[in-house]
């Protein structure tokens, strides 16, 4: 399969922040008209400087054309990881605009293809924010306009989202088949890198099905497959999971190799703002405390603490805070431990997951019996509840 016209699209659009877009998303947009593209180039960039808004103020950018659903549904998925809520406000415009494109101006084939995309990424930004009933209507609607010629990599693509939501919705096990269906079809359709990233993300519903083992061996194989300059977060991703997986399984020789092949594919990435960067400086840290490190350790989970709190991330810095809580009372630091454990408490306010876990660790410091293995027992205690509750890991 040639792939000269997406390659000569992506140099087109090289200083654009756009390398981890959907990979279709560069195929619609290598079929849009010189004037389209054009427009989306425009939009991106107005996008970027003040929203929505900046965009319904230029005078000549009105909502509406598929370049400029184009630039609404990438800057969309551009703010997954740091903005939900801009995530779905860009996704929803995006849907307003490609509802009203006409059929006679862009073609019947074009038109469809592009609204059932809208509304794909639609459902995939409610499922981003939780809203599960409004996802499942907005993939009703995005499958309805699949027709029996489209393009199978928008199938593909679709059905990927999908066989994700499923997964958050609470079946994992689902999740793990319909994902194994789209890895064979972007396979036979010469796909290596999609079918890469199906396999990890696969293997982040294995694992939450119990089967780890399988878990790592997928997300193994997916990153073998994956171009990693086309999608650095995606490797992020995977070696994030891989490493909360060998840290479950206990493969300590196997965690210390993993842990510098990470330091050489994401290096520099613990001083990202960003929050997948930070939450791999988390598992870092973990990493470190579990192979006896412990000085590193506490570096990498304060580090990781403080910018995760910082980007409003309260939740996951608390559970970083206790397990750097559990790396100084390795130290023999109880006193430190004990207002690190009162500053956790403090993040983790109107968190319905923290009363067993802090009632434990409070009762433990009350009576002089904190030690890192109550404090890694009450962090087990929390994960398992994470894992019950469907609470999600990194993607």
């Amino acid at each position: 399969m040639s792939h000269q016209k997406g390659d000569l699209w992506r140099r087109s659009v090289s200083s654009l922040p756009t390398s981890d877009l959907p990979a279709y998303a560069f195929r619609s947009l290598q079929r849009l008209s010189a004037v389209q593209r054009k427009r989306f180039l425009e939009a991106w960039h107005l996008l970027g400087r003040g929203g929505i808004l900046a965009l319904a103020r230029e005078g000549d950018m009105a909502l509406a054309g598929p370049g400029v659903c184009e630039a609404l549904l990438a800057r969309s998925w551009a703010a997954r990881h740091r903005d939900p809520a801009e995530m779905l406000r860009l996704a929803l415009a995006a849907r307003d605009v490609a509802v009203e494109l006409k059929t006679r101006e862009h073609g019947q084939k074009g038109v469809g293809a592009l609204q059932a995309r809208a509304w794909g990424e639609l459902a995939n930004a409610y499922r981003v924010a939780g809203r599960a009933a409004e996802a499942e209507r907005a993939f009703h609607e995005a499958f309805g306009l699949l027709e029996l010629d489209i393009d199978s990599h928008l199938a593909s693509h679709l059905l990927e989202l999908k066989a994700t939501f499923h997964g958050w919705s609470g079946d994992p096990g689902g999740a793990v088949a319909g994902l194994a269906f789209v890895t064979e079809v972007y396979v036979a359709l010469g796909e290596t890198h999609l079918a890469g990233r199906a396999r990890i993300t696969q293997s982040i519903f294995a694992s939450r099905s119990g089967r780890k083992e399988e878990a790592l061996r997928l997300s193994g194989q997916g990153l073998a497959e994956i171009d990693r300059e086309r999608d650095p977060l995606l490797t992020m991703t995977a070696f994030h999971n891989r490493l909360l997986l060998l840290l479950e399984l206990g493969q300590r020789d196997a965690l210390r190799k993993e842990l510098a092949l990470c330091r050489e594919a994401c290096g520099g990435t613990g001083e990202a703002p960003d929050v997948l960067a930070l939450r791999l400086r988390w598992m870092e840290g973990r990493a470190l405390h579990d192979l006896g490190e412990l000085e590193a350790a506490e570096t990498a989970l304060r580090q990781s603490r403080d910018g995760l709190a910082a980007l409003g991330q309260g939740y996951f810095a608390a559970v970083a805070s206790l397990d750097l809580v559990a790396t100084l009372l390795r130290q023999e630091r109880s006193r430190e431990a004990e207002i690190e454990t009162l500053a956790a408490g403090a993040m983790f306010l109107g968190s319905e997951r923290r009363q067993d876990v802090l009632s434990v660790l409070d009762a433990a410091f009350s009576s002089d019996l904190a030690t890192a293995e109550t404090v890694e027992q009450a962090l087990a205690l929390l994960r398992q509840g994470e894992r019950e509750r469907g609470l999600r890991p990194v993607r």
